[in-house]
């Protein structure tokens, strides 16, 4: 009779949770995610997520990666976000191209959307896209995560996803980071007791791959940054017109380095890829983010082959003399190695043309004259 009893409260205890008690946020998400075909395991589908940096989002980390079971390396990329912005999830299914899109707050989903973002689609339907990104259709990820995603799907190693998620978008700029780290690997390889030192002048989003995969990081001041003003960049030789930076392979114990000045061509690039350069500026119209997508899958087929793009213009020997001179506040790095011209500035009131010693001289003798005239 008493365990009768006891079925009876468990069971009636049971029939008093509210019905709209829900799993918890993570379960909502991953039922979500079912839309476009994904299953625990299943690599055919990207997860994305700022997970981790917006702000007391790490609560969701563990259960997030036991119940999903994505797999590090192959289906999931945690974008690196500043941590005010909201939580957000997204699945890609790269054989269908379906992407569904959930942005948390105050531990509910309050926004979702499910479009078709596979690149042959967008790139053949730009003004359409154009207006749904405008409208921020994916809480103004859109360009980062839609990029992202279609990069994943055409291979992209796990090593170059890693910047990705660094750099929180994919820009042909990152992507020529990566070829110039292919290339410095068979053109400059490290030797033992070296690590590369790099000067990024002028700097574009290529340094951040350098930082991630080379830990070349402004931090460690393995890498300092110096930008180019339009004079000086006027005043750059015809070979150096495209340069990409100085990377020194560099020995601290020694005092001294191998240091190569590299360029990319990003003329013969866009050219290659049917992209009009002046395309990346044109804001006011799709056509800033229509050649960043299609150069970047362009880019890709030749990771392999970064000579293609990226040459040596100079190389030389460096001592720590010179290394910390160049790296100094207020310096031109390009002017002390004598790429271009040392500027010659005078301060000060202009000098006379006349010598000192022989305006004095005049006026002397213009005042004898004058005093004998007398």
């Amino acid at each position: 009779m008493r365990w009768i009893l006891l079925v009876l409260v468990v069971v009636l205890m049971i029939s008093l949770i509210p019905e709209h008690v829900s799993a918890s946020v993570v379960d909502d998400v991953l039922q979500k995610s079912g839309e476009v075909g994904y299953y625990r395991g299943n690599t055919d589908v990207l997860a994305m997520t700022n997970l981790g940096y917006s702000k007391g989002s790490e609560v969701y980390m563990n259960e997030f990666l036991e119940k999903s079971g994505v797999v590090f390396g192959k289906n999931i990329v945690f974008v690196h976000n500043p941590y005010y912005k909201k939580l957000w999830f997204a699945f890609f299914n790269k054989t269908t191209g379906e992407y569904i899109y959930v942005e948390i707050e105050d531990e509910k989903i309050v926004k979702t959307a499910k479009e078709n973002v596979k690149a042959e689609k967008i790139l053949s339907n730009p003004e359409e896209w154009d207006k749904k990104m405008r409208k921020g259709i994916f809480g103004g990820n859109e360009f980062s995560i839609i990029i992202i995603a279609n990069v994943w799907a055409r291979g992209a190693s796990y090593e170059f996803m890693r910047c990705a998620e660094f750099h929180n978008h994919v820009c042909p700029g990152l992507i020529s980071g990566y070829l110039i780290i292919k290339f410095l690997e068979r053109e400059l390889p490290l030797k033992k007791g070296e690590y590369y030192q790099i000067l990024a002048v002028p700097p574009w989003c290529k340094d951040d791959a350098f930082q991630i995969l080379l830990d070349s990081t402004v931090g460690k001041r393995r890498m300092y940054v110096k930008a180019l003003s339009r004079d000086q960049i006027g005043m750059l030789p015809e070979k150096y017109k495209d340069i990409a930076g100085i990377y020194i392979a560099w020995n601290r114990s020694e005092g001294k380095g191998r240091a190569a000045v590299l360029s990319f061509n990003w003329n013969k690039a866009c050219k290659m890829a049917g992209i009009n350069r002046t395309y990346f500026k044109k804001f006011e119209t799709y056509h800033w983010w229509y050649a960043r997508l299609k150069l970047n899958l362009f880019l890709l087929d030749y990771v392999e082959r970064p000579e293609e793009f990226v040459s040596k213009i100079r190389e030389f020997e460096i001592d720590s003399k010179t290394l910390n001179r160049i790296n100094s506040a207020g310096v031109d790095p390009l002017a002390e190695l004598g790429i271009v011209k040392r500027e010659i500035k005078t301060e000060g009131t202009p000098k006379s043309p006349i010598p000192a010693e022989i305006a004095v001289a005049g006026f002397a003798i213009a005042f004898v004259v004058r005093m004998m005239k007398r």
